[in-house]
């Protein structure tokens, strides 16, 4: 049982790696002997040759005997077949959501206390209700844009993480409850912030709305389906609400459609794709969305001599400016780390900090500040 996770393991960090048995040999700096009897478990390596193995791929000796996790409840968002690299990588963040998931409860209970689920006892069936639920809930009205849709997950009790998944074709995942969530990932190595945001409203969509639909094999990729359209539904209704598209587009004040649609989408920060396809839901006329789409970018194009080739995105958000974190756990940090219950180097590794930001941040903390913290 151990020779078979180590060797899976470590097939996995060369599959992500792109090495062959011949690559990994050299770099290890053991014969390619000794390593294919390593991974077809013809032989017990000695700790000596794992620490080599392990040094060379670049991770520990702990990662490379890890067991893989069990998810029952794991959702994942991609719209492409995946390479071989690409399946490893996805493969890996298994791991990776586990041990931050862990990581996440042991704050929570080192700092006793936990942020609980808004709606673990609800069930929503139609996306625009369950929209206007979050934004009753959170006594957000319609005509107020979502500033920080991370600070709103929080604020329903939903952990999130943002890390780089080491490819971009998946833009994020979601854990139920019952799997330590429920809980949102967002990859990193997403190029738009406009699409960072869309992803985690579309994640909290597939929490509230597939509650007892999540995949038991959690390797499945979501394709377009039923599920897939209603949580685009919802993470439109909840970020740019229909009726909000309507009476802008309706009452322009003089702007064109152009105008209207990019005042629209910088307003709520969504992208002009999200804005029109709020604007053919409301109008019952979802099916003309890629007609409506092409009138908008030939217009646009003629009046700024601009192409729409490579996902062009007119005015899109700077991510400088857009911080993707869980300001619950930032919060319990910082706090233990006020109370000196832990040192400023865990603080800062568990936060993806600097050490050197952390500290500067400590020493301009005041009296009035640390009372501010919700611990």
């Amino acid at each position: 049982m151990v020779q078979t996770t180590l060797s899976e393991n470590i097939r996995r960090y060369m599959k992500m790696k792109n090495w062959t048995i011949p690559s990994l040999a050299d770099k290890a700096e053991i014969s390619t002997t000794t390593l294919s009897n390593c991974l077809n478990e013809k032989s017990d390596p000695r700790i000596s040759i794992i620490q080599k193995i392990a040094g060379a791929l670049g991770v520990t000796m702990v990662q490379l005997f890890a067991e893989k996790p069990s998810f029952g409840n794991i959702r994942f968002r991609s719209l492409y077949a995946l390479t071989a690299k690409e399946t490893a990588c996805r493969e890996n963040l298994l791991f990776l959501i586990h041990d931050k998931i862990q990581e996440y409860r042991h704050i929570e209970s080192f700092a006793e206390k936990e942020n609980k689920f808004t709606f673990s006892d609800d069930k929503f069936n139609n996306p625009i209700e369950a929209a206007h639920s979050v934004r009753e809930q959170l006594s957000i009205s319609q005509s107020v844009p979502i500033l920080d849709i991370c600070e709103m997950i929080s604020k329903l009790g939903i952990k999130f993480f943002y890390f780089n998944f080491n490819y971009a074709k998946t833009y994020g995942a979601s854990v139920a409850a019952s799997d330590g969530g429920p809980a949102i990932i967002l990859n990193s190595a997403i190029a738009s912030v406009e699409r960072k945001i869309f992803t985690v409203a579309h994640e909290l969509g597939h929490i509230l709305l597939h509650k007892d639909s999540y995949k038991n094999t959690e390797t499945k990729e979501e394709k377009n389906s039923i599920e897939e359209h209603d949580a685009n539904l919802f993470a439109g209704e909840l970020l740019c609400p229909q009726d909000v598209v309507y009476e802008k587009v309706k009452d322009t004040n003089g702007f064109s459609f152009i105008d209207a649609v990019l005042k629209i989408k910088q307003v709520y920060r969504v992208s002009y794709g999200t804005v029109l396809h709020q604007y053919c839901n409301k109008y019952g006329i979802s099916e003309q969305y890629s007609n409506v789409t092409k009138k908008f970018q030939a217009m646009y194009a003629n009046k700024n001599n601009i192409s729409f080739k490579g996902h062009y995105e007119p005015f899109a958000l700077n991510e400088t400016l857009y911080r993707f974190e869980d300001p619950f756990f930032r919060d319990a940090v910082l706090k233990l780390r006020l109370d000196e219950k832990i040192s400023s180097a865990t603080a800062a590794e568990l936060l993806n900090w600097k050490k050197s930001s952390l500290e500067e941040w400590l020493k301009k903390m005041d009296t009035s500040l640390k009372s501010s913290l919700p611990f």
